[in-house]
């Protein structure tokens, strides 16, 4: 046994500081009471005194354990609140106004001890606790310094437990969380193909995805989603979006997000169907308001139709335009804006 001494050093070499502690009454849930001073009660066990031939033996006796007063010592709020819990628990069960008590006049206390970090490292428990007296309230205008009534309230008890030493939180615990998400699609999808969303997280309680998905387990994993097309977004005549978010709730109590986003090819209609149109360069007669209402008009029937008017990239005879194409083809020039916005200027595409 003597050769193991070194394992009986003591690990945590911080001292027990005096602040450390705080106190709460079962009985009074979100009262605070400023609380000043307490202590872990003493505690004595009665003994006898044997005599012998050469000198009297204490021996333990009987009769149990004897525990000592609660004093608990807390600055008194303005407007005297946790100062007339104390007066009235003690008025109502000591049955000061000849009414019996109408409810358990016993509480629970909890006195927490705390680290020098002030993390919660043991607990006292007292069961059965009621207090037994409080001191008034002396108030003197003579006073120069103002100081904060304080006020001492004595509470008797059936027994106090210490707990068992508390598990310090990890680095897990108090680490934000981490989440990621991502989707297996490439380019405008087809939507009659299946896909997966692939998340990634980290230091988390628990994760949920949107869009029907549901809660997901972590840190990471894949979901197989299809026919899922009808929850998208239309962007335009020929693809719609949707986007899944991720949500994450750390085991610090943060919550993150993430999210990525799925394009769909959309079916072709007749309401949508991509129209091409080849370019003519001997316009004749056409004018500039017969082809504007002519796109207008188009434009009015099929709203959600891509256009595409092919032209070829070089001349063949007398040239591909002799001064430019709104002028030579009589293009509407809404007709250019709606093509290219920034350059009023239609695509080349080679016929």
């Amino acid at each position: 046994m003597a050769a193991e001494w070194y394992k009986e050093q003591p690990i945590n070499r911080n001292f027990l500081s005096p602040l450390g502690f705080k106190l709460s009454l079962e009985l009074f849930p979100g009262v605070d009471f400023f609380c000043q001073s307490a202590s872990i009660p003493d505690i004595s066990m009665p003994s006898a005194t044997v005599p012998t031939r050469f000198r009297n033996i204490p021996i333990a006796g009987s009769g149990g354990v004897e525990f000592g007063d609660l004093v608990v010592r807390f600055i008194v709020d303005e407007d005297l609140n946790n100062y007339k819990k104390i007066h009235d628990w003690i008025r109502e069960y000591g049955v000061a106004d000849d009414h019996a008590a109408g409810k358990d006049e016993y509480s629970i206390a909890l006195l927490e001890i705390l680290t020098s970090h002030n993390n919660v490292n043991r607990f006292v428990k007292f069961t059965n606790i009621f207090p037994v007296s409080l001191t008034g309230v002396p108030f003197d205008a003579s006073d120069t310094d103002v100081e904060f009534m304080t006020a001492d309230v004595v509470f008797k008890y059936e027994r106090y437990d210490i707990g068992p030493q508390l598990d310090p939180p990890t680095a897990s615990s108090t680490a934000a969380p981490t989440v990621t998400l991502s989707n297996t699609t490439s380019g405008n999808w087809d939507p009659s193909q299946s896909f997966n969303l692939q998340y990634t997280s980290a230091n988390v309680a628990s994760l949920s995805i949107d869009q029907g998905v549901g809660v997901v387990s972590a840190p990471g994993g894949n979901v197989i989603q299809s026919n899922v097309s009808h929850l998208a977004t239309n962007i335009d005549s020929l693809t719609s979006s949707l986007t899944y978010t991720i949500t994450a709730v750390g085991n610090n109590g943060t919550t993150v997000t993430a999210s990525t986003t799925v394009t769909f090819l959309r079916p072709q209609t007749s309401a949508n169907r991509v129209c091409i149109a080849v370019i003519d360069e001997n316009v004749g007669s056409h004018s500039y308001s017969g082809m504007e209402a002519k796109w207008t008009q188009f434009r009015t029937n099929w709203p959600d139709r891509h256009f595409y008017l092919l032209q070829p990239t070089t001349a063949t005879s007398g040239g591909l335009y002799t001064s430019s194409q709104i002028s030579d083809l009589h293009i509407p020039p809404s007709f250019l804006e709606e093509t290219d916005p920034s350059t009023t200027d239609v695509d080349n595409d080679s016929p």
